[in-house]
């Protein structure tokens, strides 16, 4: 069994953190703290709203996001790398990587699915690929 498949069909729920419950980062989080033992930030909490994209757009853009994460390549993608795309103009939305050319996401009203994020509506809409660096420094041990 593939480590996605026990996130497939979780419900959305805005700034959901939980399996009841997800928004795209609580996706994320529940990921990396159950499959890869990581704890990482709640970038959601610091934004009042996640209506507001504006400034979900700015945890990306001054650099928060990037504190345990390193840019790489969209070529370069591999499993567990967080993507970040932008909706309404903005960096506002992030799936992770489960194979080449596709993610695990979920969005507003749909419960979590895997799907391409290398052609269809999300291709266009790609900002920026990070990999957290303990993956960075795992990858180096092995």
């Amino acid at each position: 069994m593939h480590w996605s498949e026990p996130y497939i069909g979780l419900p959305w729920q805005d700034r959901g953190l939980a399996r009841d419950g997800v928004a795209c980062w609580g996706l994320a989080r529940l990921v990396y703290a159950e499959v890869l033992g990581l704890a990482v930030p709640d970038y959601a909490a610091e934004v009042a709203s996640l209506d507001n994209r504006a400034k979900v757009a700015t945890v990306y853009a001054d650099g928060t996001m990037l504190g345990p994460w390193r840019s790489v390549p969209e070529s370069e993608a591999r499993e567990f790398d967080i993507l970040v795309f932008r909706r309404a103009g903005l960096d506002a939305h992030v799936g992770i990587v489960v194979a080449p050319g596709r993610m695990l996401h979920i969005t507003s009203g749909q419960d979590s699915a895997i799907v391409s994020y290398a052609d269809g509506r999300w291709a266009p809409r790609i900002s920026g690929v990070y990999r957290h660096v303990a993956l960075v420094e795992r990858a180096r041990a092995a």
